[in-house]
């Protein structure tokens, strides 16, 4: 059905549904658990949902606090307990891009969010694109950076079915620009991020040209603002939170806005549109993605005729709640106390629009995170540490320095500096007689000796053209990182329980440890059965077991597997 001649939701109950996936603080709800019919001979809609920077203990850890969407996929998914990122630079981008292609990114590319392009003599950003231009709605234009999956190297699950199925129909939708595109995949129907320029959710030309009417309307609504007014207050009673300890903590955020509630209308002109570049750092939004989300469902009739669907969608506020608050704060805490209630109202609108046993839902992540370092030294783990950017650049810079300067080469052999590896001028270097595999020996030797490194990986080591003396454990997650012509040539792994190349506040991610890559993974759904396993699995594993409920068949040439038996038997 063309979309102009679709019926419309209107804008008072689209608020309705954003509305309610806020519960009065301590309220508790029956989990909503409808009959689910046999299901038909293959799902019509599925969808992945990837929580971004959720760790797998958060399901244990709020456990007895959920009764919403959480708690319903807990109790009636088949919950993996050790399912892992299984590359080593754990960022958002790698592991959004390898949930969706089934691929590690050695194969799709997608080695972290941002990497240094030596023929362009500049940073390349995952989504970046020159050529594609924002497509915005309204009279605020966009941002002005062109996004686009142009980088991804690998067909992305959306990409499987539309070349087996070509009436079906993908759709990807997220915050975050990166999320969405590598998500969605080489072509999908659209792909949805917002951007706080527009005041909305914008997408890209790559897709097509002007957004559907359904778009400007939900933009154009005022739900970005819903909760503008009333800040950001607890969602329940303050002792539901002595879990998370004190909400007093000099390493959160700039080290005094750290305490809820957390308000936004300072009664100024200029609230307003500060308020657009802080929602990210709310829960609220993902709360507007999942409402977004919901409307697209309805407009696009995702999951209405015979051909199935896919639609992929990311919370991204998960992430930056954690960066500035850490992952056992009270921010935290309430962020996914609220999730839970965004996911039971989504999880409703599945079931009215696409009929309960007509869907299945896988729920994972990109990657975990570190606890705060300065919270895990005051509770007795002394190898904890932080080393900020600038002293991480700097000694970086010295240490590369004193490699090239030994061997004759000047300063300006060091190119770029990473979060996790140094670029090296290669060319130059073998031209003035330095072979490449010498300087990068060189630089990894001065590199190793920093006391907060672990070790280190040249590019010869995980391309295998040299040997790996070291045998490391850590040496295989490390090739599934890298990619030729985009990777650093020389890598570090940081010691465990250290934050390198960070802000001096809050905590990131991006290491191989397990508080990184240890992800939650649920299936839900369909024919899915209600089971706990621990069978070790991948993210890479969730797209070719979406792909066999709706009996599309992968490329060869994935690194995941299907794990569609394991949860579907009793």
């Amino acid at each position: 059905m063309p979309a102009a001649h679709r019926p419309t939701l209107s804008w008072t109950l689209a608020l309705g549904l954003l509305a309610a996936c806020t519960r009065e603080p301590g309220a508790m709800s029956t989990v909503h658990a409808p009959e689910i019919p046999e299901a038909g001979p293959r799902p019509r809609l599925v969808v992945l949902l990837v929580v971004d920077q959720m760790r797998a203990d958060y399901l244990t850890r709020y456990a007895d606090l959920y009764s919403g969407g959480l708690a319903r996929l807990r109790q009636q998914g088949a919950l993996f307990e050790e399912a892992h990122i299984q590359h080593a630079l754990t960022f958002t981008a790698p592991g959004h891009a390898s949930a969706s292609t089934a691929t590690h990114p050695s194969h799709h590319g997608i080695i972290e969010n941002e990497w240094y392009d030596r023929a362009a003599r500049r940073k390349a950003y995952a989504a970046d694109d020159r050529d594609a231009r924002i497509v915005a709605t309204g009279a605020r234009a966009g941002s002005p950076d062109g996004r686009s999956p142009e980088q991804l190297m690998r067909p992305a699950i959306g990409d499987w079915l539309k070349e087996q199925v070509p009436k079906a129909r993908v759709f990807s939708v997220a915050f975050k620009d990166r999320s969405s595109v590598m998500m969605g995949g080489q072509h999908p129907d659209r792909a949805y991020w917002f951007d706080a320029a527009a005041a909305g959710y914008v997408s890209s030309s790559w897709y097509g040209d002007a957004l559907p009417g359904w778009v400007a309307e939900f933009n154009a609504g005022g739900a970005v603002f819903l909760r503008f007014a009333e800040g950001w207050q607890r969602q329940r009673e303050p002792a539901a939170y002595s879990r998370s300890g004190a909400d007093k903590a000099e390493w959160e955020a700039d080290g005094a806005h750290t305490e809820l509630p957390h308000g936004f209308d300072d009664g100024t002109p200029q609230a307003r549109e500060k308020f657009l570049k802080e929602l990210q750092w709310t829960p609220f939004g993902d709360e507007l993605t999942l409402a977004f989300a919901g409307r697209l469902i309805r407009e696009e009739q995702l999951g209405r005729d015979a051909d199935p669907d896919i639609l992929l969608v990311s919370c991204s506020s998960a992430d930056y709640v954690g960066h500035r608050y850490g992952p056992m704060s009270h921010e935290a805490q309430d962020y996914y106390m609220r999730l839970d209630g965004y996911l039971d109202v989504f999880l409703r609108e599945l079931d009215a629009q696409v009929g309960a046993g007509n869907y299945v839902l896988a729920l994972t992540a990109d990657h975990g995170a570190i606890p705060v370092p300065e919270q895990l030294a005051q509770q007795g783990q002394k190898e904890a540490r932080r080393v900020v950017l600038a002293d991480y650049e700097r000694l970086v810079t010295r240490q590369v320095g004193a490699a090239t300067a030994a061997l004759g080469l000047p300063p300006e052999t060091l190119l770029d500096i990473g979060e996790d590896g140094v670029w090296l001028d290669v060319a130059a270097a073998e031209a003035k007689g330095v072979a490449p595999a010498k300087l990068r020996a060189a630089v990894g030797q001065q590199l190793a000796a920093l006391d907060f490194v672990a070790e280190v990986f040249t590019a010869d080591v995980l391309t295998g053209d040299a040997p790996d003396t070291g045998a490391s454990v850590f040496l295989e997650g490390y090739r599934r990182s890298f990619f030729p012509g985009r990777s650093p040539d020389v890598t570090m792994r940081f010691k465990e329980w250290t934050l390198a190349a960070s802000f001096p506040r809050g905590t990131s991610h991006g290491s191989p440890y397990r508080y990184d890559t240890h992800v939650p993974l649920i299936f839900f759904g369909g024919p899915v059965v209600a089971k706990t396993l621990a069978e070790p699995v991948g993210t890479v594993d969730v797209a070719p077991t979406l792909a066999e409920f709706i009996a599309v068949d992968p490329p060869a040439q994935i690194d995941g597997r299907s794990l569609a038996s394991l949860v579907t038997t009793r």
